[in-house]
């Protein structure tokens, strides 16, 4: 029997980590998150702090490390960023061989959609006003320096997706389900997505 996987990718500030978070405990599964970079390191026999700086980053095309080092998972001679985006693939679909499990960005639901994964896509967004306007609340820190930290972020999680799946993100129609987090509470949220999920075969 297929394994549940739903797959959370979310613009910077809307939220979208922490409804992974809620939807894992109101479902009883596990969230994973910024620990795929761990694993992604072990996997490879790689250095975490070597890896924990390039992840969710495209390629830098003026500058990158290519890896020669760790185990037989490692692609070697190929660039430090594409090197964690494969051993990130690899973990994510072993994570889908063997439990039900929601995973937050780094391309899981590209990653996954030709496995016979059962898999339920997300996106989160919000408008610009109200992620900078969440983070300044979260951070306690000045709107300007918020405002170019969304715009950094965004530019970078959209450069990151596009690299490696060849198509634009946040478009509607590649999600199962979109939701705007100014428009509706986690838990409204959270309660839509779990009702989808119990509908996968």
């Amino acid at each position: 029997m297929a394994h549940k996987i739903i797959t959370i990718s979310r613009q910077f500030g809307s939220g979208g980590h922490e409804i992974a978070l809620l939807l894992a405990e109101r479902l009883g599964i596990k969230c994973y998150d910024k620990e795929l970079i761990a694993m992604a390191a072990e996997h490879g026999d790689l250095e975490y702090k070597r890896l924990r700086k390039l992840d969710e980053k495209a390629e830098n095309p003026w500058y990158h490390e290519i890896v020669h080092d760790g185990n037989h998972n490692v692609s070697k001679g190929k660039s430090a960023a594409m090197v964690l985006f494969n051993l990130e693939s690899a973990v994510i679909k072993n994570i889908a061989r063997t439990e039900d499990a929601v995973i937050v960005g780094r391309c899981a639901d590209f990653i996954l959609k030709d496995t016979d994964t059962s898999l339920l896509t997300v996106f989160v967004y919000a408008p610009f006003e109200s992620r900078v306007l969440r983070k300044m609340y979260i951070e306690n820190k000045g709107q300007a320096r918020i405002e170019a930290l969304v715009r950094k972020m965004d530019k970078q999680r959209s450069a990151y997706y596009e690299a490696h799946v060849g198509k634009a993100w946040g478009e509607a129609d590649r999600y199962d389900l979109f939701f705007d987090s100014s428009m509706q509470t986690k838990d409204e949220i959270v309660g839509e997505i779990i009702k989808a999920y119990k509908n996968l075969e």
